[in-house]
């Protein structure tokens, strides 16, 4: 009689486990900031002392942010992307995280001519 008590709690005991175990999974994916529009092609041609702030926007939109420097002003763009993977478990968690970067940053002057740019677009992973 008590080995069919214990043999029956057994069973029960064992879709509990399972949804523990298969619960404890989980992935994780995150994205923020603008569109990468400032690939090669869209930004080759550029020229310090020549492109206008006015063209800038109109090949890449609005920025991430504005930020004022005295006479200077800069766009900044940004793209975040994090995918991730976690195990979590009651004794042991495990949360890992590959966050990517893409930015462009354009300097003007007080006339709104750019004078410098930078930007990076992290290679895709295979």
């Amino acid at each position: 009689m008590v080995s069919d008590i214990v043999r029956h709690a057994g069973w029960r005991a064992i879709p509990v486990l399972l949804f523990c175990v298969l619960g404890a999974c989980a992935q994780y994916d995150n994205r923020r900031g603008v569109e990468v529009t400032w690939k090669p092609a869209a930004i080759g041609d550029l020229q310090p002392g020549r492109t206008t702030r006015g063209e800038i926007l109109a090949r890449l939109g609005p920025p991430s942010q504005v930020i004022a420097l005295g006479d200077e002003s800069v766009l900044y763009y940004l793209n975040e992307q994090a995918d991730g993977e976690a195990l979590l478990l009651i004794v042991y968690n495990r949360f890992t995280v590959d966050t990517r970067y893409d930015r462009a940053i354009f300097f003007f002057d007080e006339n709104d001519i750019l004078t410098d740019h930078s930007t990076w677009i992290r290679p895709d992973a295979d």
